[in-house]
């Protein structure tokens, strides 16, 4: 798992619980995986059955704790925090995460009270350091980060958490050289491999089998839903700030990154019965294929979202499903969320992603490459497509919010509602990396924040504008 081949470590832990259903090591891995895909549900049920095996382990306490931290379940999580530190009080996993839901919650003094309590190694040095950095104190963030770096006998996790910590301590200090090389240790040590013509390939395929030519003759589902809105974009581009204000909206709903429609493609050579695969698979489809798959998609969503005439699936990677989208859903409406360049490529850059996703995130001229080919692919949406497409600007969201929240709200076919200006009250769980900042009133310090790095971002600069 630390080289980032969850997939076949999970298909080797299943095999082995296939045939031994009570090894208790095996299913806390299983949830660990299932954690780190956001699997949730699946996560918390097999470490029920992990402790089931053996109620002492205080590291399968501490990791439930950390399932329902990430599922917003806060209250639950320092109980079961609180849990593995009678079994063993100086468990430094178990003090740091305690420290880190407290400062998810907002509760800084109980997060401090918590650290303070703990054993100092790198591990409780993660939330120590952004603890001391959300309270302005940039140098002491800096000197505890330095204390147990390179920490090469911690976790790989553990590490990239010290390194990334110490880069936004160093770049709120304004030390940018510091900070580019602690993102840079950070990166070096997440998972890449992304190379440009894995995404020009992708494109090519699209394009070719939805072309200009093509569009015509490909059948549409005879599905008439308006209830599915798919915000699409590269992470850190505000997504989930408008599927926030959406959600606020009483007659919406937000059901975050489901992985639906991207399951449902990987099932549509055998609902389809054919051997061809995606997309090469539309020549031998028709309307009532589709329709069935438009069908299995809504039913996913009413489990998820009951009420709601509205509801926002903001799988950002969906972008390179719109030619699909329009034909399951030609009711259906999509939201492409934008931000400048070289902000969303630093924002990035300087975030600690879950692992095995966004390969190109490691490295900056991969992340530059990699939005210009989203771009041209968007480009060609909308040159073959007559499909309803909002492109949402976070500089503009963030200038005026109520105007590009009425705006956002009548292209979803809502009433405008003030609850949707004020979001962050609406105590919702967000799952995604951004889900400090949409729990407080809305802030522009983020925009043009790449401008006080200079010439230490021409490889995200240069990567922009060589994958024209």
């Amino acid at each position: 798992m630390r080289a980032g081949h969850i997939g076949q470590a999970e298909e080797l832990l299943r095999e082995h619980v296939a045939a031994r259903p009570n090894d208790h090591e095996a299913l806390a891995l299983l949830a660990q995986i299932a954690l780190m895909l956001r699997r949730l549900d699946e996560a918390e049920s097999l470490l029920m059955q992990a402790l089931r095996g053996d109620r002492k382990r205080a590291d399968y306490h501490a990791l439930l704790a950390e399932v329902l931290t990430t599922a917003g379940r806060h209250r639950e999580a320092i109980g079961r925090y609180d849990q593995a530190l009678k079994i063993h009080g100086d468990y430094d996993a178990a003090h740091a995460g305690k420290a880190e839901t407290y400062l998810r919650m907002g509760k800084m003094d109980r997060a401090i009270a918590s650290i303070e309590r703990a054993p100092d190694t790198p591990i409780t040095a993660i939330p120590r350091l952004r603890a001391l950095t959300r309270q302005g104190d940039y140098e002491e963030a800096i000197a505890v980060a330095r204390r147990h770096l390179p920490a090469t006998k911690a976790t790989n996790d553990v590490q990239r958490g010290l390194w990334f910590g110490l880069g936004q301590a160093c770049e709120r200090a304004k030390r940018y050289d510091e900070a580019f090389e602690a993102f840079t240790h950070a990166n070096t040590l997440s998972t890449g491999g992304w190379t440009e013509d894995i995404d020009q390939r992708r494109n090519d395929t699209l394009m070719d089998a939805f072309s200009t030519e093509a569009m015509p003759t490909l059948p549409r589902s005879e599905c008439q839903s308006d209830r599915p809105v798919f915000v699409v974009g590269l992470p850190r581009c505000g997504s989930t700030l408008v599927e926030q204000i959406i959600d606020a909206h009483p007659d919406a709903a937000g059901v975050g990154e489901i992985e639906t429609l991207g399951q449902l493609i990987m099932e549509m050579p055998e609902r389809l019965g054919t051997t061809l695969p995606w997309p090469d698979l539309l020549q031998e489809t028709n309307e009532r294929g589709l329709t069935e798959i438009a069908e299995a998609y809504l039913a996913d969503l009413e489990v998820r979202a009951p009420k709601g005439s509205k509801v926002v699936d903001k799988q950002l990677g969906n972008f390179i499903h719109i030619g699909l989208i329009s034909l399951l859903f030609p009711k259906a409406r999509i939201i492409h969320c934008t931000r400048d360049p070289m902000d969303l490529g630093l924002s990035i850059w300087t975030q600690k992603l879950p692992p095995g996703t966004n390969a190109f995130a490691s490295d900056l001229k991969s992340i530059g490459q990699s939005w210009r080919l989203a771009q041209d692919l968007m480009e060609h949406w909308d040159d073959v497509l007559t499909y309803p497409i909002l492109k949402v600007s976070y500089e503009e969201l963030v200038a005026d919010l109520e105007g590009q929240t009425r705006r956002i709200l009548e292209f979803c076919g809502l009433s405008f509602d003030e609850r949707c200006l004020r979001f962050w009250e609406s105590g919702r769980t967000v799952l995604t990396l951004s889900s400090d900042q949409v729990r407080q009133p809305i802030y522009g310090s983020s925009v043009g924040r790449h401008k006080g790095w200079g010439a230490l971002l021409d490889p995200l600069r240069d990567g922009t504008e060589e994958a024209q």
